[in-house]
């Protein structure tokens, strides 16, 4: 039965293929294409190296790179099991740290060393010797901050009275004597009777209204908030007073009447 590295050669040597021209294309050293056709495995770094060499050899010649592998799997655990036994496995070596590495190693504790060491002397000096050694620290006692009494906002100001929008007509009618009368509101009839001394009566309107009076001078009228001039003199008698939005203002108090 011929071995992995000679199966190898002789398909490389069936399709003309040297070692120089796949070391060229894979850029595997050429001593160790030798090494895996020679099966001088034991030359080679390790099996992980292995099976990247023998992926490359069988892409580059042209055949089955799994069987490749599979063989090559199939002669590895078979040497295993010839050297340590069916159930041992083979320990996988530790690599040793070189010389270089070793001694920066040593330095970088030595250094850390160094460095603790010296902190632990300077954290000494300064919460051991170094208080004896400090000055008095004199505590400067706060002054109380004077108070200042803030005005209190003073309440905001009554909101002024609203004033009713009067719409029409508006009178309101006091009584100083007794007085006989009849009132229209737009052409309705709204009051018919007497009022005696110390009473009063509100008539509204939207265009005009219409007084029938028994005693002209019986009465104290305002329209639409402002005194209107009497009626007539005390007992006479007045029909068909009209008081419209246009004439109303004609029937009121003037400024030289108040003051005269």
């Amino acid at each position: 039965m011929s071995s992995l590295g000679q199966e190898l050669k002789r398909e490389r040597e069936l399709r003309g293929i040297s070692l120089r021209e796949i070391a060229d294309s894979t850029r595997i050293n050429l001593r160790f294409l030798q090494a895996i056709e020679e099966d001088r495995l034991d030359a080679l770094p390790g099996a992980f190296f292995i099976r990247a060499i023998l992926r490359s050899y069988a892409k580059c010649i042209g055949i089955d790179e799994h069987q490749v592998l599979n063989k090559y799997q199939e002669i590895y655990t078979f040497e295993e099991q010839l050297q340590y036994g069916e159930s041992a496995k083979r320990p996988v070596p530790r690599p040793r740290p070189s010389l270089k590495l070793s001694l920066r190693r040593g330095w970088r504790i030595a250094a850390l060393a160094a460095a603790i060491f010296g902190l632990g002397i300077i954290l000494f000096y300064f919460f051991v010797l170094a208080p004896a050694n400090r000055p008095a620290v004199s505590v400067v006692t706060a002054q109380p901050v004077p108070q200042v009494e803030v005005p209190k906002p003073s309440p905001p100001p009554d909101p002024l009275p609203e004033v009713e929008e009067i719409k029409g007509l508006r009178l309101e009618m006091s009584f100083i004597e007794e007085t006989w009368l009849h009132v229209y509101a737009d052409g309705q009839s709204v009051w018919y009777g007497t009022k005696n001394k110390g009473e009063s009566l509100e008539i509204r309107a939207e265009r005009e209204v219409r007084l029938n009076i028994g005693n002209s001078g019986g009465l104290d009228l305002t329209i639409n908030g402002r005194k209107a001039k009497p009626l007539g003199p005390s007992g006479s008698v007045r029909q068909d007073i009209l008081i419209t939005l246009e004439n109303y203002p004609g029937l009121l108090v003037t400024q030289e009447e108040k003051t005269g």
